[in-house]
């Protein structure tokens, strides 16, 4: 799953990048260019900026005419370069030398609304320069992406034109083929349009959406340079009104009209939250107008529940908001139809699907939520990425809620006592909130140092007091896992490293224990990365049962079903299959305007959870297994995305009342259900392959991973040499921290971190080597003692300027050094 931690360092060192200042065009249009990418920031309408968007990991925030080519990793140097800036006239030109490719785009301003974009490409090396990938069967080479948002966030819908036909959609995650004569955004609630009009004929559409906006992304063929050869594309940009299109491109407003009329007047349905089959239930149908009309309509309502089917019209005043009610005998599913007529003609239409529910044993129900930050500290204790308690006591949820995201989840269970639900409460984000107890210093946003009595540390106390009477009461159950954040899969799997596999489990269920309190038996797999060979590990460690991904662990093993409980092999170790589709909607899909569509979002996410009958009639849990801060805290509105969450607990509280599902935690799943059949789950993660932390970024992980088995393989010198004492364990401390995935995720590797560990793991452990012999040998601990924490920062001084970010080592911090001392020791020392 995608990390909090490693989304908000992208963020960071994009901040810390030298800021280059745009460029505007010597005009009244407000444009504005950002050489980072050479990307539009900004065109004003009617004197405001209408384009803007949400950050988007490596790409930043994620401004219209971002492009790409396809043999790069993405983003890609023409998304992320910093373009050399000139102004000539009304034209603003930009150059970037990457490899053997010279990129110069130009961006002139014709009127008002429309541009002029340029994008040249010249090979200036020795050799044939190729950008060339086979996608869906399409063999591609460069794209450009019209993304963001269109005025306010959210209501922006994907469109295109092919051979003349206008299409307007709403797709996410799909490639189209098709030749496209223009493409963009429409977002018919502010008239609002943004279009670009390609040069040459594409070969494939890509469509888009996340909290950061929407996409729509042309595709050309592969581009083949010879040396010395040059490539130019050409794109004209409408940015304005949808009526301001009727001067300039008549022939796409008359194909807009349709659209436009139908999008006049809203019509919406609302009815009673998860009817039982054969009760009589209500159906309100709702017809408010966008320019008020002082005409009446004809509102048409078909009602067809299974052969059943009837009609009836109303008049409707369409000078303000109305609505007719119907009363309807519940059926499994039925098909509602509304159309409105004006003068005889049909001006717009809406349809929607009334779900009724079968009431037999109660579905159980069971959500984890993966509450991670990395351990980002450096060697001497200061916090580089201090997430895990900004994003408990910072308040980031106004105007709904205090405190940050971790902080509102304890505290909205405690308004619905009868929902239950998991939480994995990550070893090294408990670490972080322990430092409330002797405080803590930090390099970001800048260097400052908190003290335990601190308003800070006392609201991060708070949270971690409401987590705590949850579990005590039962309503939650808190999961352990490894201290760090490895992709234990991938390391048993590629490297066998089981002896430091062992200490992180051994070291994370500790911190568990020492900090919240609880001796979890529920482990999580850091990004569900599971081997095999991890099962005796997790035996021996006390833990009996894990949640995985029913698309990649499971679903491949056919004819299973993920609705039911598992054993893995013969081992004493059970699994529940997280619903990859209903996980993914609800975390992904939540870009909301309003109140009432984030009450809807939840709703149907309920009605998705009861349906998994009608795929498995014998289904006895579903599961819901997500990060759990960052679809709120990514989405563009954080306040309104939490309001989501405590729709989803009202309904499932009245689903649960109606005795419709029962909510579980994790361990009463696996203790109330017999094990449907025994599995050997892939090895695999929850993106079915380790591409992510190993390929997509292959020169710098590569070169991570290299590192990485370097230093293990010295501390096995060390340990054939001088045994495994405590330096050895103070050794796999080091290497714990260098290891957390988190850092090696594509789009946001930060090596600083890495090498910083690797470098003063390798210190201590030549160190050691130098002080021992082969007959110095001392037996095997769980732990290392306090006495060993004492020189942390002994190695700091190796790590230079291009490893941190911060300059040749860093002055050690009091409060800083105390947190990490005391709170490293209370992890580590001897178990009495």
């Amino acid at each position: 799953m995608r990390i909090m931690a490693v989304l908000l360092l992208g963020i960071l060192l994009l901040g810390l990048i030298p800021v280059t200042s745009t460029a505007a065009l010597p005009s009244d249009y407000g444009v504005k260019i950002t050489p980072t990418g050479f990307r539009l920031l900004s065109w004003e309408v009617d004197g405001t900026n209408v384009i803007n968007a949400g950050d988007r990991g490596a790409l930043g925030k994620s401004l219209p005419l971002w492009d790409w080519l396809l043999s790069e990793p993405w983003p890609g140097s023409l998304a992320t370069g910093e373009y050399k800036l000139r102004e000539d006239g009304d034209t603003i030109v930009g150059t970037l030398q990457t490899g053997s490719l010279l990129v110069e785009k130009t961006f002139q301003v014709l009127d008002s609304n429309r541009a002029l974009l340029n994008v040249t490409f010249t090979n200036t090396g020795d050799s044939t320069f190729k950008s060339l990938v086979n996608w869906n069967s399409f063999d591609l080479g460069y794209t450009m992406a019209w993304a963001g948002y269109l005025g306010k966030p959210g209501g922006e819908q994907e469109i295109w034109m092919e051979n003349g036909q206008l299409h307007i959609e709403e797709k996410n995650w799909v490639r189209l083929g098709a030749k496209v004569e223009a493409f963009g955004l429409v977002d018919f609630d502010e008239d609002l349009i943004a279009l670009v009009f390609p040069g040459e004929k594409s070969v494939a559409l890509w469509l888009e959406s996340g909290s950061w906006g929407v996409e729509t992304r042309a595709e050309f063929p592969p581009l083949v340079l010879e040396p010395g050869e040059s490539k130019t594309y050409v794109f004209e940009v409408f940015v304005g009104h949808i009526e301001e299109l009727k001067e300039v491109y008549p022939e796409i407003y008359e194909k807009l009209e349709p659209f436009l009329e139908r999008n006049r007047f809203e019509i919406t349905f609302d009815s009673q939250a998860f009817p039982i089959v054969g009760e009589i239930t209500n159906l309100t149908v709702r017809v408010t107008p966008k320019e008020p009309l002082d005409k009446t309509g004809r509102l048409s309502v078909s009602v067809a529940c299974g052969e059943g089917v009837f009609e009836r019209t109303y008049p409707v005043d369409l000078s303000k908001e109305s609505k007719v009610t119907l009363q309807i005998t519940a059926e499994k599913s039925c098909r509602i139809k509304a159309e409105l007529e004006l003068e005889g003609e049909i001006i717009t239409s809406a349809s929607t699907t009334m779900r009724a529910f079968e009431k037999g044993k109660p579905l159980k129900v069971v959500f984890v939520w993966h509450h991670h930050q990395s351990p980002g500290v450096w060697p001497n204790g200061t916090l580089h990425g201090p997430w895990a308690l900004v994003h408990t006591y910072e308040d980031e949820l106004e105007p709904y809620y205090d405190g940050g995201a971790y902080y509102f989840h304890a505290w909205i269970l405690q308004k619905y006592p009868e929902i239950k639900m998991t939480y994995h409460l990550s070893p090294s984000l408990l670490w972080q909130w322990n430092l409330t107890n002797t405080g803590w210093c930090q390099s970001y946003p800048s260097y400052q140092c908190f003290t335990p009595e601190s308003p800070e540390a006392e609201k991060v106390k708070e949270a971690m007091r409401l987590y705590r009477d949850l579990y005590e009461k039962g309503q939650i159950e808190i999961l352990s896992s490894y201290f760090a954040h490895p992709i234990g899969g991938y390391i048993a799997e590629r490297y066998g490293w089981l002896d430091l596999l062992d200490y992180e489990l051994s070291l994370g269920k500790k911190t568990t224990e020492e900090v919240i309190g609880v001796d979890a038996s529920g482990i999580w797999l850091s990004e569900m990365a599971f081997s095999p060979k991890l099962v005796p590990l997790l035996e021996e460690h006390g833990f009996e049962y894990t949640v995985l991904d029913d698309r990649c662990h499971l679903r491949v093993l056919y004819p299973y079903s993920p609705y039911h409980l598992y054993a893995i092999g013969n081992s004493s170790i059970k699994v529940l299959f997280r619903d990859h589709t209903i996980s993914d909607d609800f975390a992904f899909n939540n870009n909301f305007r309003s109140e009432d569509e984030a009450r809807e979002k939840a709703r149907k996410i309920v009605e998705e959870i009861l349906s998994v009958r009608e795929v498995d009639p014998n289904a006895e849990v579903v599961t819901i297994a997500a990060d759990g801060e960052n679809w709120i805290i990514f989405s563009p509105n954080p306040g309104l995305t939490a309001k989501y969450f405590e729709y989803l607990l009202q309904y499932l509280q009245e689903a649960q009342e109606k005795g419709l599902i029962e909510t579980v935690t994790l361990g009463e799943a696996v203790s109330e259900l017999e094990p449907y059949r025994n599995v050997t789950p892939l090895a695999t993660s929850w993106l079915c392959s380790w591409d992510k932390w190993t390929r997509e970024k292959k020169s710098v992980q590569e070169s991570m991973w290299r590192r990485d088995e370097e230093v293990y393989n010295l501390t096995q010198t060390y340990v054939e040499k001088c045994g495994k004492d405590e330096t050895y364990e103070k050794a796999l401390y080091g290497l714990a921290q260098a290891l957390d995935s988190d850092f090696y995720w594509a789009e946001f590797s930060y090596p600083p971190h890495v090498y910083a560990w690797l470098n003063w793991t390798e210190n201590l452990v030549k160190d050691g080597l130098e002080g021992c012999s082969s007959t110095n040998v001392t037996p095997t601990t769980t732990t290392t003692s306090a006495a060993i924490l004492h020189d942390t920062t002994s190695a700091i001084e190796t790590y230079s300027t291009s490893e941190t970010g911060e300059g040749t080592g860093f002055s050690t911090c009091g409060v800083g050094t105390l947190s990490a001392l005391s709170l490293l020791a209370l992890l580590l020392r001897k178990k009495e």
